[in-house]
């Protein structure tokens, strides 16, 4: 299983990079404003929001608060990114864009990351979170001990496995790209919206990262409720209640 989740983004990539160079047309279509791949990441990272809350409340009850915290914070983050990805839903709710988003707004939307003070930022970001991603694992592998990464050490809910990092990492090639080596023109290779593609595979590797996360947690909590010590103690609660 983890051999095909590792493979579907790399499969995903191609199966875009064909279709930019055989059947260019259809592919601007794809990844034009409002397309179903915007609105497959809107949906990907809110999906990834509700089930990211759900496990810091599952980290909370459990007394693990640090991890709680954590991804709290993480369901506020993908919920905003959901948000963002369709305006705060001022075309599906026909809003008309406020004059300061006139002015100060690259796409003269209603969205924050486009924002003049924010939007050259952009890249930066997206290659440090490609990065995080794609590459952390590998320093976690090499350098923690196995002992820090068993059952609930924290590493385990905040690091991406390996088998997830590809989803991260194409977000990481295409900015390096952008950023580094060649910029988008009109008429060239590249068209600015060459990233929808690896921001698509990013929500899907947010997604797979809560989903993993979430099985992880599920299976601590198991093993956890099967020790000795929690055994006896669930005995010695249900004999003081049947006493009582």
């Amino acid at each position: 299983m983890k051999i095909l989740v590792f493979l579907f983004p790399i499969t995903l990539f191609l199966i875009f990079l064909c279709i930019k160079l055989f059947s260019p047309n259809a592919y601007m279509s794809f990844i034009q404003e409002d397309s179903v791949i915007e609105y497959a990441q809107a949906l990907f990272y809110f999906l990834s929001s509700i089930l990211s809350f759900y496990v810091s409340v599952k980290f909370l009850r459990n007394r693990l608060t640090l991890h709680g915290i954590l991804y709290s914070m993480l369901a506020a983050g993908l919920l905003f990114v959901s948000i963002e990805e369709i305006s705060w839903g001022q075309r599906i709710l026909n809003i008309a864009t406020p004059a300061y988003c006139k002015l100060h707004n690259a796409q003269r939307e209603i969205s924050l990351h486009n924002l003049d003070v924010i939007q050259p930022k952009i890249h930066s970001i997206y290659i440090l979170v490609g990065a995080y991603g794609s590459f952390l694992w590998i320093f976690v592998s090499l350098f923690l001990p196995k002992s820090k990464t068993d059952t609930k050490h924290i590493v385990n809910f905040v690091v991406p496995d390996w088998f997830i990092s590809p989803y991260f990492f194409f977000t990481f090639f295409i900015y390096t790209i952008f950023e580094y080596i060649s910029r988008p023109y009109p008429g060239g290779f590249l068209a600015c919206r060459d990233q929808e593609p690896a921001e698509l595979l990013l929500s899907f590797g947010f997604f797979s990262f809560v989903v993993t996360n979430y099985i992880r947690l599920q299976l601590f909590l198991k093993r956890r409720a099967t020790q000795p010590g929690n055994v006896r103690q669930r005995g010695q609660n249900y004999n003081r209640k049947n006493r009582a």
